[in-house]
């Protein structure tokens, strides 16, 4: 199995890493705010056979660079990022596979570079503040204010403060609850989740969340014009499932699965239903 990885220089210099594994129609996987590529590991695992995976870390991810400019931390820039390396791979177009803040991405890509994308796949996101439906309730929106205040109030302190959050068990206990079905995920992914969300920069973290509450995206909705297939968690907190009715019923023709059980990360709590439903769509779209 042919697998390479390298760094492209995006539209304003930062270093974007990427890696491609297997052959065949490219598809580009991008995961939520401060997550990895782990986030599709049983996607990759059953992809990789039959299709070319590539993953893209976002600026300010993992082995990334963050740009010069922290106001560059955009979902704009994510989008011009995987730009670049379709272009450093010589990708005349691929398919892109989005989780929670990646359905921001691959939709902001499509704005951009609608004709370098053959196909979308949006996986418990939305287009709108996600603060506004989280926990079904609107609170999440205070929540979010508080945590940035003490950020801009505390700069020193609140970066040390927030790692041992993570570490702590409520942290761990809540994460559990909120954010995957902790009846059906492995456990070692929810470990492996919160040690890779401890070591991203905060100024990241504040920075993508701010841009996901900011995000308006009813325009690009209306202009998609290829294949599109949005999965949702029946009981996803995080991004509840009106959300992605939402988006299946302003996209022309587009499909839809739910998974009855499935939380926020759905595609990692029932990979199975998940990567046969991915599969099915990308079979069809070889056969159109």
């Amino acid at each position: 199995m042919t697998t390479t990885s390298g760094t492209v220089k995006s539209y304003d210099g930062t270093q974007i890493h990427y890696e491609t594994i297997g052959e065949g129609l490219p598809l580009i996987f991008c995961y939520g705010v401060v997550c990895s590529t782990l986030q599709w590991k049983y996607q990759t695992q059953h992809l990789k056979k039959h299709y070319q995976v590539i993953h893209v870390d976002y600026r300010g991810h993992n082995q990334s660079q963050s740009p010069k400019n922290p106001s560059h931390l955009t979902i704009e820039g994510c989008a011009k990022d995987i730009e670049a390396v379709m272009n450093k791979l010589k990708l005349e177009h691929a398919i892109l596979l989005g989780h929670s803040m990646g359905v921001n991405v691959i939709f902001q890509f499509y704005d951009l570079y609608p004709k370098k994308v053959s196909g979308l796949i949006a996986i418990c996101g939305t287009i709108h503040n996600p603060f506004k439906t989280m926990f079904h309730t609107e609170f999440s929106q205070a929540g979010f204010e508080f945590l940035k205040l003490m950020y801009l109030k505390f700069p020193r302190q609140f970066p040390e403060l927030w790692k041992k959050s993570i570490a702590h068990p409520f942290s761990q206990l809540l994460t559990h609850t909120i954010g995957f079905n902790y009846q059906l995920t492995q456990k070692k992914d929810i470990k492996n989740y919160l040690e890779g969300v401890s070591k991203q920069p905060i100024e990241t973290f504040f920075y993508f969340l701010q841009e996901m509450n900011d995000f308006k995206g009813d325009h690009i909705l209306k202009k998609i014009a290829v294949p599109t297939l949005i999965i949702g968690g029946g009981k996803d907190l995080i991004t509840p499932i009106q959300n992605q009715y939402a988006l299946y019923r302003k996209i022309k023709n587009a499909q839809f699965l739910k998974v009855p059980q499935g939380s926020h990360c759905a595609h990692m709590d029932m990979p199975e239903l998940v990567n046969l439903r991915i599969e099915k769509f990308l079979k069809d779209i070889n056969y159109a």
